[in-house]
C-alpha cells in the first residue's frame, strides 16, 4: 500500500466536499496540494438540489437546470402565489452539479481526484491519515463530509424523507414559470406531508412526495401519494422519465466532534438547516466562510448563528410535540408575510424587526412554551450543534 502526501486531504465528494475542492481550485490556493477521496465516480443523476437565491449569487448559475420567479404555497388554510424577488428559485441536478466541479478540479494541477472507499480517518500530532482500499494518504488536516455517526437518539432528530418522479405529460400541462414550493392538501396523517411540483417546461415537470417522520417509508407509501396527486392534479396520463429517491437529517444533535485536525463539514457538521432541510446555500455559506479562514491558515469548524439556532430547536419542538402541525405554522408564515421576507427568514438574513414581524404572525402560546423548554430550562444540558 502507497502512502501519498497533501496538505489537505477532502473526505467524501458530495455536495460539501466537491465545493470546498471547486474553492481550493482557484488561485489563492495554488500552493496547497489536496486530495479529494470519494467511492463514487459520481456519474449519476441521483439527486436534484433546490434552492432560492439573489440574482448577484451567480456561482453555479450555469448549471440551473430551470429557475422560476414565482412560487406558489398551498393549503386548506392559506393560498398564496407570489413573486419572489429579489430571489429566484432555481433547480440544480446531480449529475450536472459532479459534472462541473470534476471539471473545474481537473483543471487545477495542485488537486487530485481519488476514486476509493475510505476506510478510516485517524488524527496524529502533527498530521492526519486516511487509510483507503487502495492506498493511504497523509496531510496536515482533513476536511470529513462522510457521516460516519447519525443522532437519531436525540430528541429533535426527525428524518426528511421523500420520493420524486420526473414526469412527462402528453400534453402541454403545467405552468413553467411557477414552481409549487409546498402543498399540504395532502392526507396529513401523524406526520407532516407536502408535495413540491418544479415544471422544466410545459410538459415536464419533477413532483416530489416529502415527509416529516422519525420512521423511513417504502417506495410504495411515496408512490401512492403521488399517484393520487398527479391523478387529481394533473391527469393520469403521464410517463415516469426518472426517480430519486433520498432523506436529510433535520435535527439540533452534533454529528461529529471536530478536532485540531480533522473538520467536520456539511451535513456532518450539521450544515442542513434543522427546521426545514435545505442544504444547498446553507453549505455554500459554510465553505465560503471555509475557504476564507484556509487563505488566513486557519483550520477550524464554522460555527452556526446562536439566535436561528434557538429559533430552529423552538420550531423542531412545536412540530414533534405536535403543539402545531407543519401545516398550520407555514400557512400562517405564508399567509401573512411577504414570501421573500420568509425566504430570508429561512436563509437566516434577518433583522430582529423582521423576525418580530414573522413571530407575531406565529401561534403565540405553543411557540412560547417551546422556546422556554428548549433554550432556557434544557439549556444548561444541552450541547453545540456542532462539538470541538
Amino acid at each position: 500500500m502507497q502512502n501519498h502526501q497533501a496538505d489537505i486531504i477532502i473526505c467524501g465528494g458530495g455536495l460539501a466536499g466537491l465545493s470546498l475542492a471547486t474553492r481550493l481550485a482557484e488561485p489563492d490556493f495554488a500552493e496547497h496540494k489536496v486530495i479529494i477521496i470519494d467511492k463514487s465516480p459520481k456519474t449519476d443523476n441521483d439527486r436534484t438540489w433546490s434552492f432560492w437565491a439573489k440574482k448577484e449569487q451567480k456561482r453555479f448559475a450555469s448549471i440551473y437546470h430551470k429557475s422560476w420567479s414565482k412560487i406558489a404555497f398551498y393549503s386548506h388554510e392559506a393560498e398564496v402565489v407570489s413573486d419572489i424577488t429579489p430571489y429566484s428559485y432555481h433547480t440544480i441536478r446531480g449529475v450536472d452539479f459532479y459534472r462541473h466541479c470534476l471539471e473545474i478540479i481537473e483543471a487545477a494541477h495542485h488537486i487530485i481526484w481519488v476514486q476509493a472507499n475510505i476506510e478510516k480517518v485517524e488524527e496524529h500530532d502533527d498530521h492526519v491519515t486516511v487509510t483507503t482500499d487502495q492506498d493511504s494518504y497523509t496531510a496536515s488536516y482533513a476536511y470529513d463530509s462522510i457521516v460516519k455517526h447519525m443522532p437519531t437518539a436525540d430528541h429533535l432528530f426527525v428524518w426528511q424523507h421523500f420520493m420524486g418522479w420526473k414526469i412527462k405529460m402528453k400534453e402541454d400541462t403545467f405552468d413553467d414559470s411557477l414552481a409549487t414550493f409546498m402543498d399540504f392538501r395532502i392526507d396529513q396523517g401523524e406526520d407532516t406531508r407536502f408535495v413540491y411540483v418544479l415544471p422544466f417546461s410545459r410538459r415536464e415537470a419533477l413532483v416530489e412526495a416529502t415527509l416529516f417522520s422519525t420512521d423511513l417509508w417504502t417506495a410504495e407509501g411515496y408512490a401512492d401519494i403521488l399517484t393520487a396527486y398527479i391523478s387529481e392534479h394533473y391527469g393520469s396520463e403521464y410517463e415516469i422519465v426518472h426517480q430519486e429517491l433520498g432523506k436529510i437529517p433535520m435535527t439540533t444533535a452534533s454529528f461529529a466532534k471536530a478536532t485540531s485536525r480533522i473538520i467536520p463539514i456539511g451535513t456532518n457538521s450539521a450544515s442542513v438547516k434543522p427546521s426545514s432541510g435545505y442544504a444547498f446555500t446553507r453549505i455554500q455559506q459554510e465553505i465560503d466562510l471555509q475557504a476564507e479562514l484556509i487563505k488566513k491558515g486557519i483550520f477550524k469548524t464554522v460555527e452556526p448563528k446562536g439566535k436561528y439556532l434557538a429559533y430552529d430547536k423552538t420550531l423542531l419542538n412545536v412540530l414533534l410535540t405536535k403543539k402545531r402541525t407543519a401545516a398550520d405554522v407555514f400557512s400562517s408564515m405564508f399567509d401573512r408575510n411577504p414570501v421573500a421576507r420568509n425566504l430570508k427568514f429561512l436563509d437566516e438574513e434577518t433583522s430582529l424587526l423582521e423576525e418580530i414581524s414573522i413571530f407575531m404572525t406565529l401561534p403565540f402560546w405553543p411557540f412560547l412554551r417551546a422556546f422556554i423548554y428548549e433554550n432556557v430550562l434544557r439549556a444548561p444540558n444541552s450541547k453545540k450543534i456542532r462539538q470541538h
